[in-house]
């Protein structure tokens, strides 16, 4: 259990959290506590999926990001946009317009992410020939990496070790660029990311020392920016003339396209809560003979990421409106696709892979083998003493987790409401000291206002 230290996109405002717990009860890996009143999340639980910024009814969740304003002067910029970000728009403005428009807000050049698919097919069937682990679990999606790091750590072994396409698409630019001539340190690389998962990737990748990206900008920033330049302005005529990828490589990041190249019985799941419903199957040995599983952290893969400013099914609609486009011009190029990428396809290939992804080590009760198990044991006799409600008023999410942070020395017993009572009745507590715990969770005034309504 090599990773100890975090980095994180998913970030909580204090001055706007009200301690609602909305995000409390949707977190898949239980990573977010209230105290003081406001929200806070435990960073070696936290995997970015971004399911606490959907629900946040104050927006004080937020995605931290370079942002536009991080622009260097002087130096080669490139945007690196997914084909979702063209599935924003609506099908009267060509990708070639929609990558224009990026293009205009400070750029120097735009490339689309996609193009990197047709590398991954190829790899794809290499290491389904050369890896005997089955089922391979895909490596796209870094918040499906990070959950198996918490909850399902026997499983991290069988995560395939590829970088994610807008991985190879950036070391595609730097080599093709230092071919070129350009200095290494003029080149600068955004990604336009529609999650949070992405972002904190590009930070701190899983199963590698440094990302080839240098910064990542959320998606509705540029959308609005590319959107303020598109509406009003129509060009006809600006569309491709010849495939620079195959068709159906710009679906890649939709759900159910990754497992048609990857031989054997596949299965494509969406979605976390079916995604973690799969994983505890697989894990317990319920599920087997499967060779790979295509998994994604949001409904409809990456068209349901939490910083796409569109509605998802209509980014599926036009995307796939736009593979038909492409496949018609395959079709009048004879079958002939010009992908420039795969001219470095020997160069990338030794620069795919990754190093084995392993369990998070901050979430062992302790490095001393016989001092966890002594904590797991307290904590089994603790899930004696709580009812089991998992009604969050302790703060935490559940009575395990509760007890879980008792034995971290995160919380005491008495933060459990109904323990409260029962220690008031034997006058082991006094009703005023249970109001001072009830006030350091969930903050002073809390109760008071409803009082004052009263």
């Amino acid at each position: 259990m090599k990773e100890s230290s975090y980095a994180h996109s998913i970030q909580i405002d204090p001055d706007k959290c009200v301690g609602c717990s909305h995000c409390m009860r949707v977190c898949s890996t239980q990573a977010i506590r209230i105290a003081d009143g406001y929200a806070r999340i435990q960073s070696e639980r936290c995997i970015d999926c971004g399911e606490c910024f959907r629900v946040c009814p104050q927006r004080a969740i937020y995605a931290r990001h370079d942002g536009l304003s991080s622009l260097p002067s002087g130096h080669c910029k490139i945007a690196l946009v997914p084909s979702v970000f063209v599935g924003q728009f609506s099908t009267e403005y060509s990708a070639t317009q929609v990558l224009n428009a990026v293009k205009q807000i400070g750029f120097d050049e735009v490339f689309e992410v996609e193009q990197a698919v047709d590398f991954m097919k190829e790899a794809y069937r290499s290491e389904a020939e050369t890896n005997p682990l089955r089922p391979l679990i895909s490596s796209y999606c870094p918040a499906i990496v990070r959950l198996i790091q918490v909850q399902y750590p026997s499983l991290t072994g069988q995560i395939m070790r590829l970088k994610a396409p807008h991985d190879i698409a950036a070391l595609y630019l730097r080599k093709s660029k230092e071919a070129e001539g350009l200095d290494p340190q003029k080149l600068t690389i955004y990604y336009v990311t529609p999650c949070a998962a992405k972002i904190a990737a590009a930070r701190a990748p899983v199963g590698e020392t440094e990302s080839p990206i240098d910064a990542t900008v959320d998606m509705t920033v540029v959308y609005n920016r590319a959107a303020a330049t598109l509406y009003g302005r129509k060009k006809k005529g600006l569309r491709k003339t010849c495939a620079d990828m195959d068709p159906d490589s710009v679906n890649w990041s939709l759900s159910g396209t990754e497992k048609k190249y990857f031989p054997g019985r596949c299965l494509a799941i969406d979605g976390m809560d079916n995604v973690i419903e799969f994983l505890e199957k697989l894990e317990s040995g319920h599920i087997s003979d499967i060779d790979f599983l295509e998994m994604r952290a949001c409904d409809q893969g990456c068209a349901g990421g939490v910083l796409c400013p569109g509605n998802r099914f209509l980014a599926v609609e036009r995307l796939e409106h736009r593979q038909k486009r492409l496949q018609k011009l395959k079709e009048a190029n004879r079958g002939k696709v010009k992908n420039p990428l795969m001219e470095y396809r020997e160069i990338l290939h030794t620069m795919s892979g990754v190093s084995p992804v392993y369990p998070r080590a901050g979430l062992l009760l302790d490095q001393d083998m016989e001092k966890a198990l002594i904590k797991l044991q307290r904590i089994e006799r603790m899930m004696t003493c709580f009812p089991g409600f998992d009604c969050g008023a302790c703060g935490a999410p559940g009575c395990r987790n509760l007890a879980e942070d008792i034995v971290k020395n995160r919380a005491s017993i008495s933060h459990c409401v109904f323990v409260q009572r029962v220690m008031e009745k034997n006058s082991k507590l006094s009703p005023d000291q249970a109001f001072v715990i009830i006030e350091k969770i969930w903050g002073k005034g809390r109760l008071d206002k409803y009082m004052h309504k009263k």
